[in-house]
C-alpha cells in the first residue's frame, strides 16, 4: 500500500466521512472536490457548468483541471476530488463499486487514488479493505 502524505490525510479523512453519509442518506453522490487552503484548511469547492444533471466524468474533469492549476500556481496546499465508480482488479474479479478519492499535492504529482470498496445487502453498506495507487 503506497503512503499517503501526512497533509492529505485529513482531506481523505473529510472526503470518505461525507460520500459515506451521502451514500447512507442518498444512495449515491456527485463528484465533489475539496481542497486545503493557504491556512492550512479544508474547504469545498462547488462547481457548477450550468447542466442541471452533468455527467460525472465531465465533472471529474473540470474539477482536476481547476485543482491542478490552482496546485501549480501554488494558491492550494493539497486537493482531493471523490466519486463513485465500479472497478475490477485482481482482488475483486467480479465488478466492485468503490468510493475513490484522487488526492494530490506539490510533492504528489500528478496524484494518488485511494479506493474504498463497498457492498450494498439488504440496503446496508458494508465497507471493504481499502487500497491506494498512484496515478
Amino acid at each position: 500500500m503506497n503512503s499517503i502524505p501526512d497533509e492529505l490525510t485529513d482531506l481523505l479523512h473529510y472526503c470518505h466521512s461525507l460520500a459515506k453519509l451521502l451514500l447512507e442518506e442518498q444512495g449515491e453522490f456527485y463528484p465533489f472536490g475539496v481542497y486545503l487552503n493557504l491556512s492550512n484548511v479544508i474547504t469545498q469547492r462547488m462547481f457548477h457548468d450550468g447542466d442541471d444533471f452533468p455527467l460525472s466524468t465531465g465533472l471529474i474533469n473540470i474539477i482536476k483541471y481547476d485543482f491542478d492549476h490552482q496546485l501549480a500556481a501554488g494558491s492550494i496546499l493539497g486537493s482531493a476530488i471523490t466519486y463513485e465508480a465500479r472497478i475490477t482488479n485482481e482482488q475483486y474479479a467480479d465488478s466492485v463499486q468503490v468510493i475513490v478519492v484522487r488526492l494530490s499535492n506539490s510533492r504528489l504529482q500528478p496524484g494518488m487514488f485511494c479506493y474504498l470498496p463497498y457492498r450494498i445487502t439488504d440496503n446496508k453498506i458494508k465497507y471493504l479493505p481499502a487500497w491506494t495507487e498512484l496515478e
